[in-house]
């Protein structure tokens, strides 16, 4: 009977091993603090809260996956590391929460990341996972080889750039500069001071408001650029289509063309300065119109 017991045990140990484990640590940081994420597959979701604490929960992939959480009141560590001959293929899932105020990086590799509701800066980076941020970081900090990255934030400075990834900005607003190979970009409800947006063979919309005595920059080589301005929005556009055409959309405003110059349409008083230029693609400048009054 005992020699059957052993014997039961030394079956149980194997599934065992491979099981998911449950991650809960937690510890007291200051507010401000600095927090580096390290999940290489998988899912990392990193929440603020009104709380000097970090807090974190998940499951470790089967097959030996190990947890690690360290540092103080000023830094913390935390990150899943997988055995060698695994790879980053096994994958887990991380919930951290950090103090609003705190500064946030996050690596990975395939996972997907979410950030959600952090004040403080946000630095972070993927291969091919998608990228999620949506709050009030004060600075945005955005990388992806080729996973779509997704924010509705209002940063004073936001930094974006992807491969073949898709680039969404919903309510950008301070200094924003976007740039990707291939994949397309979209700025939309758009309230910037300074803003540079750049692909080679992805489409680029911007739809919204620059400042008064703000730039914008829009360029491809060979994707269309569509342009929609804000009502009441004022400025100066150059355009530069070299191999496009330009198809402007704009009630009462008319081009200006000199030979070997851009062509420049003046639309108000002219408040704003912007650049739209694409070597083989077309631009196409529109308005945006009044919504109708509910009846």
């Amino acid at each position: 009977m005992r020699a059957l017991r052993c014997l039961s045990l030394l079956f149980a140990l194997p599934a065992a091993a491979a099981a998911q484990q449950a991650v809960d640590r937690g510890m007291a940081v200051d507010p401000d603090v600095s927090i580096r994420i390290v999940n290489l597959a998988g899912r990392t979701v990193v929440r603020g809260w009104d709380a000097d604490s970090v807090s974190v929960r998940g499951m470790l992939a089967p097959g030996g996956a190990s947890f690690y959480m360290g540092g103080a009141r000023r830094g913390v560590k935390v990150g899943v590391e997988n055995p060698a001959e695994s790879g980053a293929t096994k994958e887990s899932t991380l919930e951290v929460r950090v103090p609003r105020g705190a500064k946030v990086w996050v690596k990975s590799a395939t996972a997907g990341i979410v950030i959600e509701g952090v004040s403080g800066e946000v630095d972070v980076s993927s291969v091919s996972g998608t990228v999620a941020v949506s709050g009030t970081p004060s600075l945005l900090t955005a990388e992806s080889m080729d996973g779509d990255v997704d924010v509705t934030a209002r940063a004073r400075v936001t930094r974006v750039r992807t491969a073949g990834g898709n680039v969404t900005l919903r309510g950008a607003a301070g200094d924003v500069s976007v740039t990707s190979v291939s994949g397309t970009i979209r700025l939309v409800e758009s309230d910037i001071a300074v803003g540079r947006v750049e692909s080679v063979s992805g489409a680029v919309t911007f739809r919204g408001a620059v400042a008064k005595g703000g730039t914008l920059d829009l360029q491809t080589h060979d994707a269309p650029i569509e342009l929609t301005l804000a009502q009441g929005q004022g400025a100066v556009v150059d355009v530069s289509a070299f191999g496009g055409t330009i198809s402007n959309a704009i009630p009462g405003v008319s081009a200006r063309a000199a030979k070997g110059k851009p062509t420049r349409y003046e639309v108000g008083s002219g408040d704003a300065k912007i650049a739209v230029r694409s070597l083989k693609g077309g631009v196409r400048l529109r308005r945006m119109m009044p919504r109708p009054n509910p009846s």
